[in-house]
């Protein structure tokens, strides 16, 4: 039995004195090393560089060690119970106890998480072997106890016992409760040929103390390290013995726990919890005065001396100097920190660059500091990146991994993860919970974790559909039926539906024709939801869900709704029962799983990965996977013919998954380790940046829990020692730090920010100031400038832009820079001329690393920020100089060439509104027409139900009867406007109409209406209109007396080398009409429909309803611009085979709203003047258009010639039209998109991701023309017509 105990400050040679006294007795001893888990490695690797391998050196931490003993044993049979099923037991004992008045039970019963606060009491009670029996006993011996610690006492009492109770009925054990039995079981375990080294610990709890205890008294030794001061555990200066100094009267000062807790100078120390550690081998040592006990002290006295000290109870009773050496710092100042930190005294102590201090703005300047900092030391000094770690506190810091990246540096963030935001744990939550959401977001949630295997159960489905009728066969009878097909029979069943395929299929595998099937995506499918109104389940089942449309086929949306109700159906079932055995609800869940094939890759074989990256994903799924189902393996055998509530059960699951810890993958690759300051046990780091070096995390404060400091200290004047009192707590705080500074050999930079998260105020820690008045005269360092913009430092970008270490701070600057100079190029002021050589610098700078890159292909594109980048591997160019300024839009011919190839057939059918996009903006047409990039569809109620809902109840015959009924009866110069609402019955018929229709246009509507929670409100407001649209409509028949006879006539005009043909409606005859010349087009159809034609006798009237407000513009038709009305004349002459003389006019009607008259709503547009001014009706034209004669009629008047024109005028403004039209048809033929005609602001560059901003958020996107009509009005009218 012998105990050393190695004290010495941190970075003296605790681990290498335990690597040579390994070297000395692993060929005549086993060697067990117990340190840290986050340590493991790194001692590993030391063994390794030592002995070229661990060979029978086993590395484990007390968990492993466990492990290992309980196989020695035979007893690895025992039961365990994991932290993620502890809920279930705590809820069963709170049940248990339901009829006490115990608060405790209480709460746990209303609030699940609850829980968990219990749960962390008794892991403590455990841990520092506060058994029920000694809880028992301090509540019996402490009478004088006041009552709400009494209560409060008891409620732990009752469920400590009750817990303890349950777990011995199922002859299980949590992991305080094994490792008790495991040492009473150790009696039987032979560890003589043992010798235990238990390094990098900075604290024990007292159940490890007993498992040292134990270690200690059955084995060769134990060697246990301590970082602390060794003479504050003597009479005397150590330093004395490496001077040589013969000492006599030497005595170890003993201390206990009761001491620790007495004395300040062992409760405000820096080492107070080395202290801890120390009293509580004083108490073992007391226990077992057998023991064979040194210290070995590693001292700074010059050079290192490794002191060996003898001691028999309190004295020393042999003492030995066993080597000196060097310690690990090769800087003057780390040294002062290591040595002279805890002495806490201000000393002139020699500086040098070992230390350094950074003072940054913010956090985010802070880590681009940091990362410059490393670049340098890797540019000019060749470190490595494994001679590199950061450690932190302050959690936001794991946030700004990415700025790490940015700067071209690996980073391996080492920590315990929390499993609240892994997929699938989301997923189970989001299952469990679906009640708590609509069916839209709750389906939506679920497919969008990747778990439910929605596209391949979509494709499966089609094929099902495809192969055997039936889309809803399971995928076990799917695969059965499959394997009976012949390949023959395969094939034309493929080939019947070819429409649910991207591509011809040439194999005919399996693969092959899954990976053919047009799916439809998670992204298809959250539109196909939000466009078709999909709130609830039952959605699905009406009509619309299932109309098809220019994406998906009818059938494809049934089979998708199909899938989406299987899937749904199979999510609720699992909270179908609101009260069921556990066993019930978790073979529901498994059913889930089995349905969406949830397998987290653990069928995936070694060596399938393409990156690093994908394998990290992949290993925390697999943790995370396992580690789910091990949960609810372990709740079906324990608990699962216990009864319980739906929501309970869901409330306990959840705090079980959410307790999942998971470890980031060890980094495979060269990295830098980051790592919290608590877990951080880096050695043999060159260069450690301890970064937010705060006063908001150091010192942290603790909070009292259930357990407060005047439990604690009442629990320790009865010798009841339990984790520190948030008093001791922060004084730990300190060692923190002191660990923190002395983990480098080389350089330990120290930074802060002067705002925290929040971007308040903030400080450096009070310890920064401990080490600034050790080495007195150390500066801070304030953010290099060269990542700040800021008007005073124009000179320094001129003297220093060799500072500049990335690309990215190089383009952040200069488009700062760039931007301030647009702002102020025309101001005249100092600044410009400063700026424009800061610019100039910067683009002479550009030009030579474009020189030096000439040979590479670059491929240019740009963001919608002010940066433009040129990318080629890794090398991002700033291309401000060459993109901005000649900018111009080209494709090239192959791609013209390509684009016709495969998309000529639709390219080229032609609509008005086609064109429309290319005459308002070419770079709109391009992004809509060429690239295919539709528009975010909105469902706005207005459009929705003014277009379709409008035109149907129009388009009525029961409408059209009635209008034509009532025109009929009036006299419109008696009856007055309002007189015609009120005369007739018009809601009747629109009600009528309405509600006894089987058009679909109507009849969706009225369904996407009643699920609006307004629908009320909603559909008067359109009866009212159609109201006001319908009395319109009578004073145009009773003025006119011309029929709305065709509603949304369709046609097509083709237009193939110098002639235009159309099929007459009547006769089904080609219509032909020449063109005045040929024009540089392939042949086109242009189609459209046009709204409706009234007719009387051989004439007709063209109209086009609008939404607003809308009219004919001569100057859109000078400019070249198309007419939506005269294309309609033109359609029109050909459809009816008439001429210009028989049309009396081509009009727009803008739709009706509330709180206009009659009169807002007459006819704009053109009229025949021929026509109208012979009409019945030439003097009261005014009534039903915006355009007047003169009192008799006989003349238009003067103020409106330029909205009426005599047939043969009209001949010429349909044949400029049509001019307008092939023109612009030759422009989009000739592929030129540039943006040159156009007003633009800045360049057409900006211009573009103008357009492109606006067509993403749905503002307008039409430029202005640069080109600009001199003449207005008559002149105009005048110049068009040739006169």
């Amino acid at each position: 039995m012998k105990l050393e105990l190695i004290i010495s400050p941190s970075g003296f040679g605790k681990t290498h004195f335990i690597v040579n006294d390994i070297e000395k007795n692993r060929f005549n001893s086993k060697i067990i090393v117990l340190t840290p888990e986050q340590n493991s490695f790194n001692f590993e690797k030391i063994l390794c560089e030592k002995f070229g391998g661990t060979f029978d050196i086993d590395v484990m931490n007390f968990s492993s060690l466990s492990r290992k003993f309980s196989s020695m044993l035979g007893v690895d049979y025992f039961k365990s119970i994991g932290e993620d099923i502890k809920p279930f037991y705590f809820y069963k004992a709170a049940k248990n106890l339901e009829n006490r008045n115990n608060f405790l039970v209480k709460r746990i019963l209303q609030d699940s998480s609850f829980i968990e606060v219990v749960s962390d009491i008794l892991r403590e009670l455990k841990e520092y072997q506060v058994s029920v029996n000694v809880l028992e006993e301090f509540l019996e011996k402490n009478v004088s106890l006041d009552n709400a610690r009494r209560e409060k006492l008891t409620a732990i009492l009752e469920i400590y016992t009750e817990y303890t109770r349950l777990s011995k009925e199922d002859s299980i054990f949590d992991k305080q409760d094994y490792i008790n039995e495991l040492l009473l079981y150790s009696e039987y375990l032979d560890l003589s040929e043992y010798i235990f080294y238990i390094d990098a610990y900075y604290n024990f709890t007292a159940q490890e103390y007993n498992y040292i205890e134990k270690l200690i008294l059955k084995s060769k030794k134990v060697v246990l390290s301590v970082v602390s001061d060794a003479n504050r555990y003597f009479n005397f200066e150590l330093t004395q013995i490496a001077a040589g100094y013969d000492l006599d009267k030497l005595e170890y000062n003993r201390f206990y726990l009761a001491d620790l807790y007495k004395y300040e100078k062992y409760k405000l120390d820096v080492f107070r919890k080395s202290h801890e550690m120390v009293a509580s081998i004083n108490e073992v040592l007391r226990r077992n005065n057998k023991i064979d006990f040194s210290v070995i002290a590693l001292i700074n006295n010059g050079e290192t001396y490794t002191i060996n000290l003898e001691i028999l109870e309190n004295k020393v009773v042999n003492y030995n100097i066993l080597d000196q050496h060097s310690n690990r710092f090769n800087g003057e100042s780390i040294l002062t920190l290591a040595d002279k930190y805890y002495k806490a005294f201000k000393s002139a102590n020699e500086v040098d660059n070992s230390v350094e201090i950074i003072r940054s703005k913010n956090k985010e300047l802070e880590v681009k500091t940091i990362s410059r900092e490393i670049l340098r030391l890797k540019k000019y000094q060749e470190v490595n990146n494994e001679d590199i770690a950061i450690l932190y506190r302050d959690s936001i810091y794991e946030n700004y991994e990415y700025i790490f990246r940015d700067y071209g540096l690996e980073i391996h963030i080492d920590r315990d993860i929390d499993v609240s935001n892994h997929r699938l744990i989301k997923f189970l939550d989001q299952v469990l919970n679906i009640e708590r959401f609509n069916f839209r977001d709750g389906i939506l949630n679920i497919i969008k974790t990747n778990l439910t295997n929605f596209e391949y159960l979509y494709k499966l489905s089609v094929l099902s559909y495809v192969l055997f009728g039936d889309n809803k066969i399971t995928e076990k009878d799917f695969y059965k039926n499959y394997k009976s097909l012949e390949k023959e029979e395969l094939i034309g069943k493929l080939a019947l539906e070819e429409n649910l395929f991207n591509h011809h299929i040439k194999e005919h595998t399996f693969n092959e024709i899954l990976n053919s099937v047009r799916t439809i995506t998670i992204a298809d499918l959250e539109n196909i939801l939000k466009e078709r109104l999909v709130v609830n389940k039952e959605d699905l089942n009406k009509e619309y869900f299932t109309k098809g449309g220019s994406l998906y086929s009818p059938k494809q949306l049934e089979i998708l709704r199909d899938l989406l109700i299987n899937l749904y159906e199979k999510i609720e079932a699992i909270s179908k029962s609101k009260n069921l055995q556990i066993k019930r609800y978790i073979k529901r869940i498994e059913d889930l799983f089995d349905y969406c094939n949830i397998r987290m890759y653990l069928d995936k074989e070694d060596g399938e990965y393409d990156d690093i990256e994908e394998l990290k994903v992949d290993s925390i799924d697999r943790q995370v996977y396992k580690k789910t189902l091990e949960l609810l393996n372990n709740i079906l055998e324990r608990f699962g013919s216990e009864n319980i509530t739906y929501n309970k059960f869901v409330e306990l699951l959840i705090i079980g998954l959410k307790s999942i810890k998971y470890r980031s993958i060890p980094e495979i690759s060269d990295s830098i380790i980051m790592s919290t300051m608590d877990l951080a046990k880096v050695e043999n780091k060159k260069y450690v940046f301890v970064i937010g070096f705060n006063k908001d995390v150091l010192p942290a404060t603790k909070k009292d829990g259930l357990l407060d400091d005047n439990d604690k200290e009442q629990f320790i004047d009865n010798s009841i020692f339990l984790s520190p009192t948030t008093g001791s707590a922060l004084i730990d705080e300190e060692f923190v730090a002191y660990i923190a500074l002395t983990r480098a050999t080389t350089k330990t930079y120290i930074s802060y920010s002067l705002l925290d998260k929040s971007f308040k105020e903030s400080f450096p820690s009070p310890y920064l100031a401990v080490v600034k008045n050790l080495l007195n005269g150390i500066e801070e360092k304030n953010t290099d400038k060269i990542l700040e913009f800021n008007l005073l430092y124009y000179d320094y970008y001129l003297d220093n832009i060799d500072e500049i270490l990335t690309i990215k701070e190089f383009n952040y600057l200069f488009s700062k820079l760039y931007r301030r100079f647009m702002d102020i190029k025309d101001s005249g002021i100092e600044e410009v001329e400063k700026l424009s050589k800061v610019l100039a610098k910067f683009l002479e700078n550009y030009v030579s690393i474009r020189k030096v890159n000439a040979n590479l292909d670059y491929v240019v594109h740009g963001e919608l920020t002010d940066k433009i980048y040129i990318d080629k591997d890794d090398i991002v160019i700033n291309y401000l100089e060459k993109v901005i300024k000649d900018y111009k839009f080209e494709l090239s011919e192959n791609n013209i060439q390509d684009f016709l190839s495969i998309k000529n057939n639709n390219f080229s059918k032609f609509s008005i509104s086609k064109v429309s996009d290319y005459e308002k903006n070419p770079y709109l047409f391009f992004v809509k027409r060429i690239l295919g990039i539709k528009e975010e569809t909105k469902v706005e109620l207005d459009s929705l139900l003014m277009g379709r809902f409008f035109h149907a109840v129009m388009s009525d015959d029961r409408v059209v009867n009635f209008i034509v009924r009532s025109g009929s009866k009036i006299d419109i110069d008696i009856i007055s406007d309002e007189d015609i609402v009120s005369r007739f019955n018009i809601r009747q018929v629109v009600n009528e109409v309405i509600y006894n229709n089987t058009s679909s246009d109507i009849v969706d509507v009225l369904n996407i209406i009643s699920m609006l929670n307004t629908h009320d409100y909603i559909l008067q407001n359109m009866i009212n209109r159609l109201t006001i649209a319908i009395a319109v409509e009578i004073k145009y028949y009773a003025i006119t007396k011309f029929t709305p006879t065709f509603l949304e006539k369709e046609f097509s005009l083709e237009i193939h080398n110098d002639v235009i043909r159309c099929r007459e409606l009547e006769s089904n005859k080609v219509v032909e009409k020449s063109l005045s010349k040929k024009y540089d087009i392939p042949s086109i159809n242009f189609v459209g429909f046009i709204d409706r034609v009234d007719v009387l006798e051989k004439n007709i009237s063209v109209i086009d309803y609008k939404s607003s407000k809308t009219d004919f513009s001569l100057e859109s038709l000078e400019l070249g611009f198309i007419s939506q009305i005269l294309t309609y004349s033109l359609a029109c002459e050909m459809l009816f085979n008439k001429k210009s003389e028989d049309i009396l006019g081509i009009f727009y009607r803008e739709i009706a709203k509330l709180g206009k008259t009659i009169k807002d709503y007459r006819l704009r547009g053109l009229g025949n003047s021929d026509l109208i001014l012979q009409s019945e009706f030439s003097e009261a034209t005014s009534e039903v258009m915006f355009l007047r004669t003169t009192k008799k009629g006989t003349a238009i008047h003067g103020a409106d010639v330029t909205k009426a024109y005599t047939s043969n005028e009209l001949d010429t403004l349909v044949e400029k039209n049509l001019h307008n039209v092939l023109t612009l048809l030759e422009e989009i033929y000739n592929f030129d998109f540039s943006l040159e005609k156009y007003e633009v602001e800045n360049n057409e560059y900006y211009a573009e991701k103008q357009t492109l901003f606006n067509y993403a958020s749905g503002t307008d996107t039409r430029l202005t023309p640069k080109v600009k009509v001199e003449y207005k009005g008559k002149e105009l009218r005048q110049k068009i017509l040739g006169k």
